[in-house]
Order: C-alpha cells, then sequence, then structure tokens
C-alpha cells in the first residue's frame, strides 16, 4: 500500500525515480524498491517524500473524529493529502 502512494506523489509532482532519489539523496533504486514494496522507507523518509512531492502527512484519529498534522504525530492512521497551498 504504502509503495503505490509513494508512486503517486511522485507521478503527480511529474519526477522520474531517478529524479526524486536525487532531491533525497537517496538512489533511483532505492526508490524503486520502496514502490515494489520489496523494502520499506521508515516515517521520516516517507516524510520527506511527501515534503518533496507536496503533500501533507495527515493523522486520522476515528475515534474522536479528528484529524492532526504530522507535527501532532501520535495518531494510528497515516494518509497522505495533497497540500493544496503549496501550488
Amino acid at each position: 500500500m504504502i509503495g503505490n502512494i509513494i508512486k503517486n506523489m511522485r507521478v503527480s509532482k511529474g519526477l522520474s525515480q531517478k529524479e526524486l532519489g536525487e532531491q533525497l539523496n537517496m538512489s533511483d533504486t532505492t526508490i524503486s524498491s520502496y514502490e515494489r514494496e520489496n523494502s520499506q522507507p521508515d516515517f521520516k523518509t516517507i516524510v520527506k517524500i511527501a515534503n518533496k512531492c507536496d503533500y501533507d502527512i495527515v493523522f486520522i484519529d476515528r475515534k474522536r473524529n479528528i484529524k492532526m498534522t504530522v507535527d501532532d504525530m501520535s495518531k494510528e492512521d497515516v494518509f497522505m493529502k495533497k497540500n493544496k497551498n503549496r501550488q
């Protein structure tokens, strides 16, 4: 699942795996490995990828029906949401 999210973010930004990798000081094979889910990026890496692709990380707390940003970092479910303000 996270692999598809990473790929969709990258493609929506118009970046190749090589271009995204260069911007993050990673190889294109690392980006490819994440997208194919052969390896899993840690949370810090996911945040870096999201930031480069102009996405925010949003946490959903279904029990309390609230959304929080990455700065609040205490919720269970992580979703990527396009940040319209960065365009």
